[in-house]
């Protein structure tokens, strides 16, 4: 179920006593929906979840991928993690994103909040390889500036998402998934990832990548070298066979069981 609090959406997969919570936003085209299996994983173990519904996304497509700002979602998550904070008095806080999601997190922690527990990037999208002609970026570039809700439809299939054939259809049958972005947002999300691609000595908590081998939306190689240059407590981990969406992949269980044994290593220290 959607929640709505303080103007923020999102879904709550809540652990009895739980001893973390993971903040998680989705990427483009996708919705909070898509945690499901990743927080009843993390629900087990005792570790919950808030997956944000981004603005122009799933529930709350009624402009198909336009958002105003990218500072509007960074806003978002400020809200929703205080919400968390309120409802998980002392208990640590991990954000998460993916593709997309990835890139407004790593943002998120370098012009704003920096007392998460730890970043979990997965398949962070810092230079996509979709195929799109020069006259083509061109033109987004221009209606980005002054056509900023035109939406534009991103040329991806669901298949190059997962190797999972159920999991292909249950997105193709879901309206809620949608493969546009408004031309705002990709201008605001080029000029994101050329600041983080900038300042890579600006992430101080420990960070996780987890990056796809297979990945047919974003450069994989580019992502590394990004990765590299970063100066943080850091650790990066390659799926050699897998597709681009790693929490509905096949393999997603590994996934998450990776994603649970960095949160156990990266928990605070209790003072005695």
């Amino acid at each position: 179920m959607l929640l709505n609090k303080n103007g923020v959406y999102y879904r709550k997969w809540a652990a009895s006593n739980a001893k973390a919570v993971v903040l998680s936003v989705h990427g483009m085209g996708a919705q909070s929906e898509r945690n499901t299996d990743m927080a009843a994983f993390l629900k087990i173990k005792k570790i919950s979840t808030y997956a944000i519904e981004l603005r122009g996304y799933g529930e709350l497509a009624q402009k198909p991928g336009y958002v105003k700002s990218m500072k509007v979602y960074s806003g978002d998550i400020a809200i929703l993690k205080e919400i968390i904070k309120s409802e998980n008095k002392g208990k640590p806080i991990f954000l998460l994103g993916e593709s997309m999601g990835g890139v407004i997190s790593h943002i998120t922690v370098l012009d704003h909040d920096k007392d998460y527990a730890g970043l979990i990037e997965i398949v962070p999208v810092y230079l996509d390889n979709m195929k799109m002609s020069v006259m083509q970026k061109v033109a987004i570039a221009a209606a980005g500036i002054f056509s900023p809700e035109k939406p534009i439809t991103m040329p991806f299939k669901t298949e190059q998402l997962t190797r999972d054939l159920g999991m292909v259809k249950k997105l193709n049958n879901d309206k809620r998934e949608i493969k546009t972005a408004s031309a705002g947002l990709l201008v605001s999300m080029l000029l994101n990832q050329l600041r983080a691609i900038g300042k890579p000595k600006g992430i101080k908590i420990p960070v996780l990548f987890l990056l796809a081998g297979k990945d047919m939306l974003g450069d994989v190689k580019f992502t590394m070298n990004f990765y590299n240059k970063l100066e943080a407590d850091k650790e990066m981990k390659l799926y050699e066979d897998s597709y681009h969406s790693l929490t509905i992949e096949k393999n997603r269980k590994e996934v998450f069981k990776d994603i649970y044994e960095w949160i156990e290593k990266k928990m605070p220290v209790k003072k005695v």
